[in-house]
């Protein structure tokens, strides 16, 4: 029985991401059977970057394979690897206060853009392993935090 090649994932990272959040998205996503290749931006169409981090990759098979792999701890382990590559480290010199800047998740199939925040509850990682992508292609989804859900935006 032939095993499915690891599920490839385009990681550009805004050229403030520190080293230590780097490492942790990429190392977190090869834990998640994922295979990271990442590449550093500075401006993007002449544009500062609004996002911190994005990843372009199948995500809906993404979310199955976590899904399958990590069963009951799925949410857990998602929540890790994603909210973990946005905190800050200690590490870091102290600088000026910087606006939260998310990871956004993009399905390279329908274009939909997941937005992810480093303090997102559980309950939101719970239902992006539910979501239907392909209903919402080209659009870009935010965690409600009030509704408690995902919306378009």
């Amino acid at each position: 029985m032939n095993t499915p090649p690891p599920l490839a994932a385009r990681v550009y990272f805004a050229a403030e991401t520190g080293e230590e959040q780097r490492r942790a998205l990429t190392d977190g996503l090869a834990g998640l059977g994922v295979a990271p290749y990442s590449a550093t931006l500075g401006a993007f169409r002449g544009e500062a970057l609004t996002w911190l981090v994005l990843v372009v990759l199948p995500l809906s098979g993404f979310l199955q394979n976590v899904g399958q792999l990590l069963a009951q701890d799925a949410c857990t382990a998602l929540k890790r690897v994603l909210g973990g590559a946005l905190r800050r480290s200690p590490a870091e010199p102290p600088g000026p206060p910087v606006p939260p800047q998310p990871l956004l998740l993009e399905d390279e199939r329908s274009g939909a853009r997941v937005v992810i925040e480093a303090d997102l509850p559980a309950a939101a990682y719970e239902q992006l392993f539910t979501l239907d992508l392909a209903a919402r292609a080209g659009r870009t989804l935010s965690y409600d935090r009030t509704r408690n859900r995902w919306i378009q935006g």
